[in-house]
């Protein structure tokens, strides 16, 4: 597709804000697979929004770049089929903030829960978790501590020996977490909104795709008699034209 596109600044903009977009929606992905294989996985294995963020950073690409394609058509068709999707998107990306704030007032109970089963199936997780905070236990220093060796083993170990318990601490790393992500999803879509705006725009400006397809014919069609003319003028001319380009009329006058 041609530059000449981005002549406008609608098409312009569509593009620019989708690739902004794009450009989060990797950073998101990236931020949510590297949470997943370091030491705050137990943060993300707490959220059941885990996955649905994945997900989402996934279509947030996607959409992208069909804006980016969208930006460069002169079809209202692809527009729309855009607009419709950026717009679907939009309101998931609402559903999962409005999830999120919803879950605020659930944190200790959601933790709890990802600290007991982190205790029964995957104590190493428990344990760098101690480790990273410098703290014993959930809600004291003997709640469900590593090791399991003795209640209090955890902070009498001279590999641990922390006196807090690690509640306090974890809760606000969460909501850090949930902070950053949400912070993402809202920028996300802000871009996204102003590209549908944009969109909407240029779809109103831009003809029928059955009135572009006519246009295209009618000048189609112009050109070619056009041409067909022109070829005709040729063929002509030379009958009245001598070797050298001269009139041949002039041979035939009766002029004295």
């Amino acid at each position: 597709m041609s530059i000449f596109v981005f002549e406008q600044p609608t098409r312009l903009y569509i593009f620019t804000f989708n690739v902004m977009a794009m450009i989060l929606g990797i950073g998101l992905a990236g931020v949510v697979l590297f949470d997943l294989n370091s030491s705050s996985r137990f943060l993300l294995e707490s959220n059941t929004a885990t996955w649905p963020l994945a997900i989402l950073s996934l279509l947030i690409i996607l959409v992208s770049l069909l804006g980016c394609s969208a930006a460069m058509s002169s079809s209202k068709l692809v527009l729309g089929i855009y607009g419709i999707v950026v717009a679907l998107l939009a309101l998931f990306q609402v559903s999962d903030i409005i999830y999120a704030i919803t879950l605020h007032d659930k944190v200790d109970d959601i933790l709890n829960k990802a600290w007991q089963n982190a205790y029964d199936n995957d104590p190493r997780v428990l344990q760098d978790l101690e480790t990273r905070l410098g703290c014993c236990g959930y809600a004291t220093i003997g709640d469900r501590a590593i090791p399991k060796s003795s209640r209090y083993a955890c902070r009498e170990s001279p590999a641990f020996g922390y006196s807090v318990p690690c509640r306090a601490t974890l809760k606000e790393a969460y909501l850090h977490h949930e902070n950053m992500y949400l912070g993402f999803v809202s920028a996300i879509q802000f871009l996204q909104l102003i590209a549908l705006a944009a969109t909407v725009a240029l779809w109103t400006q831009l003809p029928r795709d059955e009135e572009t397809e006519e246009q295209y014919r009618a000048e189609h069609s112009g050109r070619l008699l056009r041409g067909l003319r022109e070829e005709d003028n040729m063929h002509r001319r030379p009958q009245n034209l001598g070797p050298h380009g001269e009139d041949r009329a002039q041979y035939g006058s009766t002029d004295r």
